[in-house]
């Protein structure tokens, strides 16, 4: 897929993002409330997290904020996921600290959700070169 000259505005990525965050999210909970029963919390939020950053980082560049995303700014991305799991796995730690039931554990997708929106509006937006002197 080639990507558009000009980035989506913000309500158009917005749009994609909630498309393909959703169908992330939708999958991910799954994933996470049947590992929750088996798993410790935790390893099943790593485990869960580490699948859909691999989902997020193969479709957010090019079909959510249009630019393809090249090796440095994909790995930038995949990389800012390392600060907003562990928000996320804080979350988890907040969940069971209040002893609240397991599948609870999905509730820190409301938290993650908007800084991976965030991280990709940051990473994958236009930059603009300096045109040399004439």
């Amino acid at each position: 897929m080639v990507s558009s000259p000009h980035p989506r505005s913000l309500g158009s990525a917005g749009w994609r993002f909630l498309i393909i965050g959703g169908l992330n999210t939708a999958i991910t909970a799954v994933i996470l409330v049947g590992l929750s029963y088996i798993l410790p919390g935790w390893l099943a939020y790593t485990i869960t997290f580490a699948i859909g950053v691999a989902f997020n980082t193969a479709f957010a560049s090019r079909w959510v904020f249009t630019r393809s995303g090249s090796a440095r700014a994909t790995a930038v991305y995949a990389l800012s996921y390392v600060a907003i799991y562990l928000i996320g796995l804080a979350c988890v730690a907040g969940i069971r600290a209040l002893e609240w039931p397991e599948y609870l554990n999905a509730l820190s997708i409301l938290v993650t959700a908007p800084l991976g929106f965030i991280a990709g509006r940051l990473v994958f937006r236009e930059r603009r070169r300096e045109e040399p002197p004439a």
